[in-house]
């Protein structure tokens, strides 16, 4: 169903110099916080359908569009043009909800068309919430001090903005990115360029930031907006308020204790991290805390016991801010040392102090509270012990479940740990001082779960192997599912798979907190689905991505590749045993990145090269028990089907494979052209089986011999780092000819093979 309603109004907006917009209301003198101009009600009633709405803007304008829905639908939203070009388009507003959002300022005056619909063919009632200005979550007591549009550039890599402050002002500074994928940061400077408070992201799910501040004393302060590693470029919203209800963050400022050590250094852009040695007699407790004084310096603060062993450790303390901060009890007299390190996957470079005192052995406990207090319920906690569990929940608000579904989620969670634990043989994740682990079940806002770490305790006691930064952590299962409607399972099937999924974060956790290969995480979850709770999995929905996209690398840092290439686990765990997945997960305690599957590989005589081959041929082959519910095959890149010179449009990124059907007869040389690793593996169907028969650089194939024939370019290289992909060019040249076919080399079964001839792009 497709429908048309008009929503007219103008927004007037005053253009200033330096690339950047000042916004103010229509007849007024002063910007106020962002007001609805509309809201209207529709339905998508069948599956496919979308309701549009005109709207007159006008030029520089800036309007957030969101919608909402009693029906809890999973809604898609785009805007168009005047000409009917897309302009924006989102699906969950910020990556948690299944509710979409749009922030936009109107390049021309003109008809502007929003469009709503389901996505995965959803359908039921929303209402759609046209505002002027950014929604920046304010409370109506808040007063707008500025709204701007900022724009970043290779030549404007920061702006400020002035600001000042009464004593006792709370200042909420919000950015959102107007250009996709622009990752902004904030900062709040003081006198003589002190950095107050710093964000990146504000932990919504988007890469936007806030930073929430009250001031101690009146001042003028700055507010700087930025990119991550100043590397980002485009425009963004910028909103600049005083809101009296909004919630300040814990200030680590005010623990009380008696001042021993003060540091100050730099991190330039070698990244070489700071030492300081403390002397600390056994039981004394020490609170640490380190702040950037100048720069964008995201710092990372941990503390080394006599030997070198990490003993505390902090990234981001619990204020919203980039800095650092623990406390920490000495078990043992000795000397001790700080290392001051910059967060691993960024550049950020800066000034830093860095604080000791001595405190209460009570703060300890004061700041991991603090910590704990990540999820939190609607209404009046509840909770429900297993064997190994602690599952909290709620019968009231936007929480609320039924003691029937508390009770199925403990026993869904005591079958995962007998099922990872117990018959896998995975280490036991760390507990709590009881011995139990917990999980919350509440409206996850669009996600069927989610796990945090909340304790770093460096070494798990399950393990035999002493680890650096193993945590505790907590993680929250999905009330009811609703809104899910794209999804065949019933609820009670995706809450199963979901627990055992989320358990498998907290396993984890349990080896390694901080993976450099983090394609682990979700990929080792995902694939644990598969082969712990049957039929209730819900990994196989995620091969699409991959299967749609084979060309990307392995570790691509694209949306859903980590979910979507739990095949590849499933791969090494057929030919060698599902221990090589827990072999990999215990490399990760010394090793890091790449190095933690090589190592695996190496003991079971293969390669990471050898091992991806292996597992794209087999992609194609779809030689997995569950394949009959995978939703499609892999994308055919091209057919062949004279003999002659083709060259690639686009190739495969480090270990990526390209899929190219063979629509010809006899036997042919299939030459290969490249400055790259690349290599062709012919792929043949007969006999009810797939035969893998390596080309390397040229090679014959008798196409003949087989129903149906493909050739797989397939890009050895190895990224230089995880996410780190490049595609590479390549040309083949075929010619009929009399030479003996190359021999397969091993095979795979066809039982589930379909014919790549459903999409062909583009053909010779």
């Amino acid at each position: 169903m497709r429908t048309a309603l008009s929503i007219i109004f103008g927004l007037t907006l005053a253009a200033c110099g330096n690339a950047q917009v000042s916004l103010a209301s229509q007849g007024a003198d002063e910007p106020t916080a962002a007001a609805e101009l509309a809201s209207y009600s529709g339905e998508v009633a069948e599956a496919g359908g979308t309701v549009s709405f005109d709207i007159e803007l006008q030029a520089g304008a800036l309007i957030t569009l969101e919608t909402s829905s009693v029906d809890r639908m999973d809604t898609t939203l785009a805007l168009n043009a005047p000409n009917g070009r897309q302009l924006a388009a989102n699906d969950d507003a910020d990556g948690t909800t299944l509710l979409s959002r749009i922030v936009f300022q109107a390049p021309e005056t003109g008809t502007y068309r929003a469009v709503v619909g389901g996505y995965a063919d959803a359908t039921g009632n929303f209402e759609l919430h046209v505002q002027e200005g950014m929604d920046a979550g304010l409370s109506a007591e808040a007063s707008l001090l500025s709204e701007e549009i900022v724009s970043l550039s290779a030549q404007t890599r920061n702006t400020d903005h002035p600001v000042t402050l009464a004593e006792g002002d709370i200042l909420v500074a919000t950015t959102v990115a107007l250009t996709a994928d622009l990752d902004t940061t904030l900062a709040l400077l003081g006198t003589g360029g002190t950095v107050l408070a710093q964000n990146d992201d504000r932990g919504d799910g988007t890469l936007n930031s806030q930073i929430v501040y009250q001031a101690s004393e009146a001042g003028d302060f700055i507010i700087r907006t930025g990119s991550f590693n100043n590397s980002g470029q485009g425009d963004l919203a910028l909103s600049i308020a005083l809101d009296p209800n909004a919630e300040v963050p814990f200030d680590y400022t005010t623990v009380v204790g008696e001042m021993i050590a003060t540091h100050r250094g730099e991190i330039q852009m070698d990244g070489r991290s700071q030492t300081y040695p403390i002397t600390l007699e056994a039981g004394e407790t020490i609170f640490a805390m380190i702040d950037t004084t100048f720069g964008d310096l995201d710092p990372v603060l941990t503390l080394r016991d006599a030997d070198g062993y990490p003993v505390a450790y902090n990234d981001d303390r619990a204020d919203g801010t980039l800095n650092s901060a623990f406390a920490y009890t000495a078990e043992e007299a000795g000397t001790y040392t700080f290392v001051v390190d910059r967060y691993q996957s960024g550049n950020t470079t800066g000034a830093f102090e860095l604080s000791v005192s001595r405190v209460d052995a009570s703060v300890v406990e004061m700041l991991q509270e603090l910590l704990e207090r990540i999820i939190t319920l609607s209404g009046e906690p509840r909770t429900l012990q297993t064997e190994d569990f602690v599952v909290h929940y709620t019968l009231d608000g936007d929480d609320a479940t039924t003691e029937a579904y508390a009770i199925a989620v403990g026993e869904a969670l005591q079958h995962s740990f007998e099922e990872q634990i117990t018959r896998m043989g995975w280490a036991e994740p760390v507990r709590d001082e009881a011995g139990l682990y917990h999980a919350y079940i509440a409206d996850a806002e669009g996600s069927m779960g989610v796990a945090y770490p909340v304790e770093t305790v460096f070494d798990n006691p399950n393990t035999h192997i002493r680890e650096p930064l193993a945590s505790r952590a907590i993680f929250l299962i999905e009330n009811d599912f609703a809104g899910f409607d794209h999804k065949e399972a019933p609820p009670i099937s995706l809450m199963r798979a979901t627990a055992t999924h989320e358990f498998a974060h907290i396993v984890q956790y349990g080896y390694d907190s901080q993976e450099g290969l983090d394609w682990l995480y979700e990929a080792t979850s995902s694939w644990i689905e598969t082969v712990t709770v049957g039929a209730d999995q819900d990994a196989t929905d995620y091969t699409e991505t991959d299967y749609e996209s084979p060309h990307l690398c392995w570790t691509t840092s694209e949306s859903g590749f980590n979910y979507s290439q739990w095949t590849l686990l499933a791969s090494l765990a057929e030919q060698y045993g599902e221990r090589i997945v827990v072999d990999i997960w215990e490399n990760t305690v010394e090793l890091d990145g790449f190095a933690t599957v090589e190592t695996s590989l190496n003991d079971v005589g293969t390669t990471i090269p050898e091992a991806l081959q292996r597992w794209r041929a087999q992609n194609f082959a779809r030689d997995y028990d569950l394949a009959p519910v995978f939703p499609r095959a892999v994308r055919l890149h091209h057919t062949l089907r004279a003999p002659g010179r083709w060259v690639s449009k686009g190739g495969p990124q480090e270990l990526g494979a390209n899929y190219i059907a063979l629509e010809m007869s006899g036997r042919h040389r299939f030459d290969l052209d490249t400055d790259g690793d690349l290599e062709l593996i012919a792929l043949g169907q007969r006999d009810g089986q797939i035969d893998v028969i390596p080309l390397g650089q040229s090679g014959v194939v008798d196409l003949d011999a087989y129903d149906y024939a493909a050739l797989m370019v397939f890009n050895r290289a190895l990224p230089a780092m995880p996410g780190q992909c490049s595609s590479q060019s390549y040309t083949i040249t075929s010619a009929p000819t009399m030479n003996g076919p190359g021999q397969a080399v091993y095979n795979f079964s066809a039982e589930h093979f379909q014919p790549l001839t459903e999409e062909v792009a583009e053909t010779q």
